[in-house]
């Protein structure tokens, strides 16, 4: 009886090995959307949204290609990937396409076509940064000035220019409306840091798009995008987090979940 048990638990180890995980080479963060196919193109895959992939159909002498837009191409041997502890490494590419901004025309351009000064704030800032509010996350650009009378205030100031003078949207969405009395009396603490993607802050006018309340300049927030999925059948992901200051007597709670398939997807955050 053990001897069967054993005869049938090596065959499902064998499976189980065929899955290999492709990761960055300096941050060893797992890389989704990574083509991967051999030298005739026969056979392909590509990695899922933890970086992995199956490569059962390869052959152990034959050559697989890894190709990613954002990273370096790579050319290996299935027999060494296994001798690698089933681990591919991406080295980045140092000819990546230029950061794609949004915020000054509505529409994406490269940023070294834009004159105004913008500074973008990406999702692994956000994540290093971990900030309490979002208030804390525009400061942390060292691009806006934040005035706090309270642990929960956050009202914006850029160059000068109070909150009556700056637009804040959400996703492209006017945030504020235009007031006529002047200081700071509205503030951002109330957009989610964790639910955004990325922040652009325009410095400068942009009258010319959002209006004549965007004088002093725009804080634009782009929400998470629901992720489809890069293989058969459903695909799950999701964050949470849990935090407690004692100085502030802060509690912070956190969880964001994506479901996703081929055609569809959806993303909850709260």
């Amino acid at each position: 009886m053990r001897l069967l048990l054993l005869l049938l638990l090596v065959p499902c180890l064998s499976v189980f090995s065929q899955n290999i995980q492709v990761v960055e080479k300096d941050s060893r963060t797992p890389i989704a959307g990574v083509a991967v196919y051999n030298t005739n193109k026969d056979k392909s895959g590509i990695t899922d949204f933890d970086g992995y992939v199956d490569i059962s159909k390869f052959s152990e002498n034959e050559e697989i290609t890894f190709q990613h837009i954002s990273h370096s191409l790579l050319m290996i041997i299935k027999s060494e990937i296994q001798l690698n502890g089933n681990i591919v490494t991406l080295g980045s590419d140092a000819n990546t396409l230029e950061e794609i901004v949004l915020s000054v025309a509505k529409f994406e351009q490269s940023k070294k076509d834009i004159p105004q000064k913008i500074n973008s704030i990406t999702s692994e800032d956000i994540t290093f940064r971990n900030p309490q509010t979002s208030a804390d996350l525009l400061k942390s650009s060292g691009s806006v000035f934040i005035q706090k009378s309270q642990l929960g205030g956050g009202s914006p100031l850029i160059r000068g220019f109070s909150t009556n003078r700056l637009l804040i949207a959400v996703d492209g969405i006017r945030f504020n409306t235009a007031i006529f009395r002047g200081g700071n009396v509205q503030n951002v603490i109330s957009i989610d840091p964790f639910s955004i993607e990325r922040t652009e802050v325009v410095l400068g006018p942009g009258s010319v798009v959002y209006g004549s309340d965007a004088m002093g300049g725009v804080m634009n927030f782009y929400t998470k995008k629901p992720k489809f999925s890069f293989v058969e059948g459903v695909s799950f992901s999701g964050n949470a987090t849990a935090r407690y200051a004692s100085a502030s007597n802060e509690k912070t709670g956190h969880i964001d979940f994506n479901i996703g398939l081929k055609e569809w997807s959806f993303l909850t955050s709260a």
